[in-house]
């Protein structure tokens, strides 16, 4: 069977400076292919090994970070950013086994035009006219010549300017590799034993008394039994609020110090994402206090504070279009 296209997606960061769409302090190449990754929508069943085709540098985390978040093995392959980039890729991505989708992604780095990240599905069906658009190369049309062949889903469409300084922003991003406060201690076993529910939102739904638990935890927490669970996956978008503060100066666990200390104060919401199943998330891409009691929100894959050495990543709630 010839694999073919399915679906494209196009992520714009919210914050505009002079025009230019950029990455906001808690965004980098990994979290700009993940939510466009997810903007893509459910796939298909997963094969033995997803194959996913990079351009450009590949960040150290999604050498584990994508088989965390597509929640299956990945065979990355990177591909040098060029003329021939877009095209190469492709070609590799439609030739890979037919058992389960494949995927391009492209995060070009920041530039003259701006942040954004592109990502392509290929399934395992049929394809139909042969992608000349790819032809063209990275550029800033690429998405624009793939809607001529296949849906293309943008974004990030409710564009505002930035309530942080370049300053700022760089200050917080170089406190990974430094000396930070860690009072609030996970171990890293603990905290990749936890991607399944923190970074894919997956519950545990019980067939013996329906209860649905959050995080997973191998037992129900309506009724205690382990035998009869099965995976649910909550929704990543449209929770509801029924809770919001603002943490300032002194507010904050230890190991949001730096980000306060350079950013300022930032949200916290309790957002509820299915019924009776509430996560609290730390918010982003809003003004403290922008998003109030009854919103919906989205939720992002951000980083959320430097420990031992390297980013830890979780979900981070963001305000939705009106």
């Amino acid at each position: 069977m010839v694999r073919g296209f399915e679906h494209a997606a196009v992520y714009l960061p919210r914050f505009v400076v002079q025009g230019r769409h950029v990455a906001a302090p808690d965004e980098d190449p990994f979290t700009l292919a993940a939510t466009a990754l997810e903007a893509l929508g459910p796939a298909g069943p997963a094969g033995p090994s997803t194959r996913v085709c990079w351009i450009g540098a590949i960040p150290p985390v999604a050498e584990w970070g994508l088989a965390a978040l597509l929640g299956g093995p990945v065979d990355l392959r990177r591909f040098e950013d060029g003329p021939l980039a877009l095209a190469s890729a492709v070609t590799d991505a439609l030739a890979a086994p037919a058992e389960g989708p494949s995927y391009v992604i492209v995060v070009p780095p920041t530039g003259p035009r701006g942040t954004e990240a592109f990502a392509l599905r290929m399934g395992p069906h049929p394809a139909s006219a042969p992608p000349d658009w790819a032809a063209g190369g990275v550029s800033e049309d690429a998405a624009s010549r793939a809607r001529a062949i296949l849906p293309v889903t943008t974004v990030g469409s409710h564009p505002t300017a930035p309530p942080w300084t370049p300053e700022a922003a760089e200050g917080w991003a170089g406190t990974a590799t430094g000396q930070v406060s860690e009072g609030a201690y996970v171990p890293r076993a603990r905290y990749l034993e936890n991607l399944p529910s923190r970074w894919r939102l997956e519950a545990d739904r019980c067939a013996h008394c329906a209860h649905l638990t959050f995080p997973r935890r191998g037992t129900c927490r309506g009724c205690g039994r382990s035998d009869r669970l099965s995976v649910e996956s909550l929704p990543r978008d449209g929770g509801r609020v029924v809770a919001a503060t603002v943490i300032g100066q002194g507010g904050q666990p230890t190991e949001f110090d730096a980000q306060v200390e350079a950013l300022g104060p930032y949200g916290v919401v309790l957002a509820e994402l299915a019924p009776g199943v509430r996560l609290t998330l730390q918010v982003t891409d809003a003004v403290p206090g922008e998003i109030q009691l009854g919103s919906k929100v989205g939720t992002r894959l951000r980083r959320l504070y430097p420990m031992e050495g390297e980013w830890r990543y979780g979900r981070k709630a963001v305000p939705l279009p009106t």
